[in-house]
Order: C-alpha cells, then structure tokens, then sequence
C-alpha cells in the first residue's frame, strides 16, 4: 500500500480490512509518499504497536504511485504480493480466495471484481464489474484495455523479478504491466465474486490527466496489438510525433464535449444532449473510437457470462 494524501478513516479502514483477512500469514509493507504528512505517519507507526507484521517506509520526497509501488515491492519478503490501495476496503476472505485461485489455476498473477462504494463508504446498488475471469479472455480483452483492476493484484514475486517492475507510464502502469508480462506468457487470471470495495472519487479527475492517460493507453495497445513491449522511450518520441500530436488535440476535443455532454445530461437538456452527442460521434475520431472500444469491451462481457 501507498499512501499520500488520503484522509485518515479511509486508511483506518483500508489497513484494517488486510490486518482482519482470514489469511493472517502476511507483511504488510505500507509506503508513506509524502514525508511532510505528520498525520500518517503517526497513525501507521502506532499501528504497528499493536500488529507487528506491518512494515512501514517513508519516502524522502513524493515520487509518485509507481515508484513508490517499485519500492514496496523491492522491500517485501513475501512469495506473493497483494495490492491494496490507502481509500479501499477488502472483503475479509479477499486475499484466501485469490491466493486458492491463484494456486488451483497455476495463475501468474490474479485479480477480483469489485463492487463501487462512495466516498462514504455506501455501496453504489448495482455497480458491480463483471471483468473475464480466464487467461485466454483476459489476454484478448488487453486489447482494448485492462482486464485485470489493479487495486485487487495479487502476484508471484517471481514475476515482478523476472518480467520487470512497474514503468511510469501516465495513469497506466498497470495496463502496460499486464500487457508486457501476457507478451511473456504469464497467465492470468480474476477471482469472479467481487472481493473489494472501490471508493469512487466523485471529483473524477481534469481533462489534461484524461488525455495523458488516454494517451498512453492507446499507445500501449498498440503496441500489445502487434505483440511489442512497449518502453518509456519511445513513448516519449512518439508524443512528439505527428500522430501523437494529433491523438492527444483528438482527445482534448472530445473530453470537452464529453463534459458538456455530461453537463446537459445533468440539467435534463435531452435535445441539446443528443444534438451534441451526434456532432460528436461525426465530427470526432475519438468519440467513435471510445464507442467502438465499449462495444468490444460489450462482447467480451457477453463471452465470458458463461463462467459467471
């Protein structure tokens, strides 16, 4: 786990959801990615008065979720590594059910469905993924998009040792993980009964982060198209290249849209909405892409409900 700036009752219940599992033979390394937060540190380090298999390290400076997650991962001692994040909460049995899966299935790394909760913890009725559960599914899914949700990973230590660690890809991370160790051969794998609990942030997040995401997605997929790893590198030259440049002016356009789109949805304005969604569907290359990929997603939804 890493934490920054989450406010306390969400990491009280995010740690106390791993310390209660039903499988009790774990290290819990917990980074710190803001030295200057007085306030964690103090709660993590009483924490562990009372339960010594936490382990807590501070960063110097802020580095950022990948590299802290880098880090954690160097310092743990464990054969396997379970991701948590500081505002979620895991079922009690999350970590005994992926690891039976993970060990019946000869799985490389395996994740779980989620159900959303909001900001209160509340559970959304109904917001419950359904993402592919078996390897072959999953490796046809990443090419659309990630098909195992970071936050519930559990994975051989092995893997990360041999296929590599995270790199600082924007917001993907984890997207060009899986693809890169799928190119490996590694097999994967979900749990399909939802085993965390995901706090939707209801501030969401500005347009610029969305291209920069958006933006290394569709380059890690196509790369993962063509069966090539994709590297930091060339990332950069290609955000610099003509395509790149038009890609991400693509998507600024149409998350200025989506968010008008969003607004007059809101406000009940039916006609403007669907005069709008129309333009953007004709006008931008990005808004029939993102509708094409949801359809993809759509099918492989469909595909995979037998296993469910």
């Amino acid at each position: 786990m890493s934490t920054y700036k989450e406010p306390i009752e969400y990491i009280e219940q995010s740690i106390n959801s791993i310390l209660n599992q039903t499988y009790r033979d774990i290290e819990f390394v917990i980074i710190v990615d803001n030295p200057d937060n007085a306030e964690h540190i103090e709660y993590i380090q009483n924490r562990i008065s009372g339960d010594s298999r936490i382990k807590l390290s501070i960063n110097e400076k802020n580095c950022g979720l990948t590299e802290s997650l880098n880090r954690a991962i160097a310092l743990a001692r464990g054969t396997f590594i379970a991701r948590m994040d500081a505002d979620d909460i895991a079922e009690v049995d999350r970590l005994e059910c992926q690891l039976a899966y993970l060990i019946e299935n000869n799985l490389d790394l395996v994740g779980c469905n989620m159900r959303d909760m909001d900001e209160n913890g509340n559970i959304i009725q109904g917001a419950i993924t359904r993402y592919p559960t078996l390897d072959g599914i999953i490796k046809n899914y990443l090419k659309t998009n990630s098909a195992v949700p970071h936050p519930t990973w559990l994975v051989r230590k092995s893997v990360y040792l041999e296929s590599g660690f995270y790199c600082d890809f924007p917001a993907c991370e984890d997207y060009e993980f899986l693809t890169r160790i799928a190119i490996d051969g590694k097999r994967l794998g979900n749990v399909c009964a939802p085993k965390l609990r995901y706090r939707i942030n209801s501030a969401g997040i500005s347009c610029s982060k969305r291209v920069s995401q958006k933006t290394s997605l569709y380059y890690i997929r196509k790369n993962y198209l063509l069966q090539k790893k994709s590297n930091l590198v060339d990332f950069q030259k290609f955000l610099l290249s003509e395509e790149g440049k038009r890609k991400q002016e693509g998507l600024r356009r149409y998350y200025e849209q989506s968010d008008k789109l969003k607004s007059f949805r809101r406000s009940k304005k039916k006609l403007a909405f669907i005069i709008l969604g129309v333009w953007t569907f004709i006008n931008l290359k990005e808004g029939r892409t993102v509708i094409a990929n949801l359809l993809r997603e759509r099918i492989l939804q469909l595909r995979n409900r037998k296993h469910y």
